[in-house]
């Protein structure tokens, strides 16, 4: 008994999705620059790509690529954050935040709908994640300013020079400069009722400002 051929399965159709491998590798053209990714990287989180790969719509190109009319430049934030969740800082000691980055990314973030990563933009809990630590001394010797500092820290150096008046012992002993308490008896009596005698000296303080960037990047991970 011969067996009937087997019915050729159905065309795809706009309400048939096509089922592809997860681990299928996407190719991107994104404005003037071209990416390739997972589409479990590019689905996970993004209701752009699970809408565009879902394959009710065959809007891929001859060459198999997708393209998306966006900033080639932002979606590379856009991507690094799908590929390992970890939200974004943009910070230097020199400029601090920027601000402008944090904008435009948020428009990309609600372009290509994902609500994590637009909620850390909008809520600006980026800021969070870094913090700027200020320690205040003043030194009267230039010897006590040396040392080494992490290269998370920076040191501003505001010096100055005050007149102030200092003991002067009557005997002239020199280790008895600036601290009556060294005097003794004789030198008491070397005074013969006077009046303490004080000479002014300039003095240089140096007031060091140490300021140390903290940044906790356990915060860019949890999104809190």
């Amino acid at each position: 008994m011969l067996e009937s051929p087997q019915s050729a399965p159905p065309s795809p159709t706009r309400d048939t999705p096509t089922v592809r491998p997860v681990r299928e590798i996407i190719t991107l053209q994104v404005g003037d620059r071209r990416f390739m990714t997972t589409e479990e990287t590019l689905t996970h989180q993004c209701g752009f790509f699970s809408s565009l790969l879902s394959g009710r719509w065959d809007d891929a190109r001859p060459d198999g690529s997708y393209f998306v009319d966006a900033d080639g430049d932002l979606f590379e934030h856009i991507l690094r954050y799908l590929r390992r969740g970890v939200l974004p800082v943009f910070f230097s000691d020199l400029k601090g935040h920027d601000h402008a980055l944090y904008l435009a990314l948020l428009e990309e973030a609600r372009y290509f709908q994902i609500p994590r990563l637009e909620e850390w933009l909008e809520d600006k809990t980026y800021l969070k994640a870094v913090k700027i630590r200020h320690t205040i001394v003043e030194v009267d010797n230039v010897e006590n300013l040396s040392g080494v500092v992490e290269t998370d820290t920076k040191v501003e150096y505001h010096p100055s020079r005050i007149i102030r008046k200092v003991y002067l012992c009557p005997r002239g002993i020199f280790v008895h400069r600036g601290d009556p308490s060294r005097c003794g008896r004789q030198c008491r009596n070397a005074k013969s009722g006077s009046d303490d005698e004080y000479e002014d000296e300039e003095v240089l303080k140096t007031v060091v400002i140490h300021r140390r960037t903290i940044f906790d990047e356990q915060i860019c991970i949890e999104g809190r």
